[in-house]
């Protein structure tokens, strides 16, 4: 079993977001062990591809990031929560971010006279980390006595940029450029300014700003690719290890969820839900709207074929029955396979299991 990474879409998917971005700098985000398919090979192709800025959530990805050799800077997206986690800010060069009076202290006093470079984060609207509206005293006064702290830049994040309706990002860029403009004539200028991230950077050209945070768009995995021309990245590759002939009226799998109706020739894959495979970001609920607009999903799509599939042997061949724990069953009828046979699936790699091996090609 393998997950397959083709260096050469993400290598594409970058020169299509930066012709879409012309004038911003593309920060490379590649949190959750670079999304799924590998935190340190993602770093080095971006760094091939002269993304000079990274970006990680957790502080233990920046500093792996660093224990394996890279130099670049790598921007921390959440702020220091301790005096440790200031320190080693410091102590590897991570540009941290700064949320509030309390974090730009620890960080301050953690330099200890030298200066560590940090971005400003506001709050507008996503409750998750930021300087709130009205704050902006706070963000003045922590840039002028924090003597240590090198500020290089300010940002925030969309909470809705997927969503068709624009009211949320046009509210959060307005009180994004409120408190900038505060600051600004008060004196804290230079500082680079990002908001928007792949869905935002895609559907959004007039917010780009300074720079764009990318990470689901280098994957081609975004609302709108389309439009941009990205490809979507990454597919599992699985040996078949079984292959038998059932009869029609043959159940198969748990539950009596699926039973032939002719003579199938069955394959069995050792791919299954402890590898990710079968689950789905896409039902995710955020309130009763998302809800509503889930089952009204699946009306419209009431009779389509929403089976679960592979390729085998360059044919498409269905998953029958559930798909189990550690592995699955399809439908080979048709199709000259047998044991040692690769079936291919479609796979978001956010979802596969970090201990399945990832092959970049």
């Amino acid at each position: 079993m393998r997950y397959v990474v083709q260096r050469d879409y993400i290598a594409s998917n970058i020169d299509k977001m930066r012709a879409h971005c012309p004038t911003a700098e593309v920060i490379g985000v590649i949190k959750g062990n670079g999304y799924g398919l590998g935190l340190i090979e993602m770093a080095n192709l971006l760094c091939d591809k002269d993304v000079t800025t990274l970006a990680v959530s957790r502080i233990e990805e920046a500093v792996a990031l660093r224990q394996n050799g890279i130099d670049t800077s790598i921007l921390l997206l959440s702020p220091p929560f301790d005096s440790d986690s200031a320190l080693i800010c410091v102590d590897y060069c991570i540009t941290a971010t700064v949320d509030s009076l309390a974090t730009a202290r620890l960080l301050n006093n953690a330099a200890n006279g030298t200066k560590t470079p940090a971005h400003i984060m506001l709050d507008t609207g996503f409750a998750r980390f930021g300087f709130m509206p009205g704050e902006e005293d706070d963000i003045i006064t922590v840039v002028r006595e924090c003597g240590n702290i090198s500020f290089k830049g300010i940002y925030s994040h969309f909470y809705n940029a997927f969503s068709a309706d624009s009211s949320s990002v046009k509210l959060q860029v307005s009180r994004f450029n409120k408190t900038v403009d505060i600051i600004e004539k008060a004196g804290v200028t230079g500082l680079k300014k990002h908001i928007c991230s792949s869905a935002g950077a895609v559907k959004y050209p007039e917010y780009h700003f300074d720079a764009v945070r990318l990470g689901s768009a280098l994957l081609g995995r975004v609302v709108s690719a389309s439009s941009v021309g990205l490809e979507k990245v990454g597919f599992m590759e699985c040996e078949i290890i079984s292959v038998k002939t059932l009869p029609a009226g043959h159940f198969v799998g748990y539950g009596e969820a699926f039973r032939t109706t002719r003579e199938t020739r069955a394959a069995v894959v050792p791919l299954g839900v402890c590898d990710g495979y079968g689950l789905s970001k896409t039902e995710i609920a955020f309130t009763k709207g998302d809800k509503v607009n889930s089952l009204l999903r699946k009306v419209k799509r009431f009779g389509a074929d929403d089976t679960l599939s592979c390729v085998v042997c360059g044919k498409k061949a269905q998953v029958i029955g559930k798909v189990g724990l550690t592995d699955l069953i399809i439908d080979v009828t048709g199709i000259d396979c047998g044991i040692g046979d690769v079936a291919a699936f479609e796979f978001n790699p956010t979802l596969v299991d970090a201990l399945v091996k990832k092959d970049f090609v």
